[in-house]
């Protein structure tokens, strides 16, 4: 969240900066406009107040004023050309700069709500793969294990019974992200900061920055068409592995009545599970297969960022 925070502050500072050149850029060749506006004023008032002269002073008096007029004119002219290409290059810069600050607020926004919509919900489930489905066998294996042992202890195994019955990751899940609200909860989305009486707050998609933004589009919209396509193959391949995880954990072999053919006892029990239930084969072969399977499966999760 941090991340994101900074990389926003970053592109609206820098967004503020380009909009506050292109601000003091109009201030400069407004002042430059009304010096024109008052030369020109000042070049008509001097003409009028000019006093009657001999033909041949007068004629070389109104020659060189008007050069200095003209002169004067030239220089305003210049500074306003110079001033007028730099407010146009400040101000295409603050669109550039305005446009790069919302589609990163959208890019950010849009991050932040996937995150807590769905990769929280899929990062918990990461972490929870296999707890239900291990806790159910191991709390039948108990039960079988009691129920044989001790038939007095039937009401109390009963309650055990239920409760492992009972068991579901979909609620429990529900239940931790209800009860801790303020973490799994998406926060308030960044809004627009305007700048300096620069209240739009969409895309501008005027020249010259069109063709820009239509580029730009189309590099997405191609990276996003192959990144589908990827997506899709990942999924089928994680949705492949998850069944297999959960075939593999879900396995029915809670039961244990074969232990107790021989005798009640606890030292008969401890004998026959050495020598019949823990020493399958199959056992120690599904849980090589499961450990590689979750190996491989938290490592494409890790890799693609899910």
């Amino acid at each position: 969240m941090k991340l994101f925070q900074r990389e926003e502050m970053l592109v609206m500072k820098t967004y503020h900066m380009y909009n506050a050149d292109s601000i003091s850029a109009q201030s400069k060749l407004k002042e430059a406009e009304k010096q024109e506006e008052k030369q020109i004023g000042k070049s008509v008032k001097q003409e009028d107040r000019q006093t009657p002269r001999s033909p041949d002073s007068t004629a070389n008096v109104r020659i060189e004023e008007k050069h200095v007029r003209r002169s004067s004119v030239k220089k305003i002219e210049k500074m306003k050309e110079k001033r007028q290409a730099k407010y146009t290059e400040n101000k295409l810069k603050a669109i550039k700069a305005r446009n790069e600050y919302l589609l990163a607020l959208e890019a950010t926004n849009a991050s932040v709500f996937k995150y807590y919509i769905h990769d929280l919900s899929d990062l918990i489930d990461c972490c929870d793969l296999g707890y239900h489905a291990s806790l159910n066998r191991a709390l039948r294996t108990f039960l079988s294990a009691e129920l044989n042992l001790e038939q007095s202890k039937h009401e109390g195994l009963d309650a055990i019974e239920n409760a492992v019955e009972n068991l579901d990751a979909t609620s429990d899940k529900q239940r931790l992200m209800e009860m801790y609200n303020n973490v799994f909860c998406p926060p308030m989305k960044f809004e627009f900061q305007p700048h300096m009486g620069d209240m739009a707050s969409q895309l501008c998609a005027q020249q010259p920055v069109q063709s820009e933004l239509v580029q730009r589009c189309q590099q997405l919209q191609s990276r996003l068409s192959t990144l589908k396509i990827e997506n899709e193959e990942v999924k089928k391949t994680m949705e492949a592995t998850l069944q297999t995880i959960q075939d593999i954990v879900t396995v029915e072999d809670f039961d244990v009545s074969d232990c107790f053919q021989y005798s009640n006892s606890m030292e008969s029990v401890k004998s026959t599970v050495s020598e019949t239930f823990m020493s399958k084969p199959s056992i120690a072969k599904r849980r090589a297969n499961q450990q590689e399977t979750e190996q491989f499966y938290f490592t494409v999760r890790e890799h693609y960022g899910f």
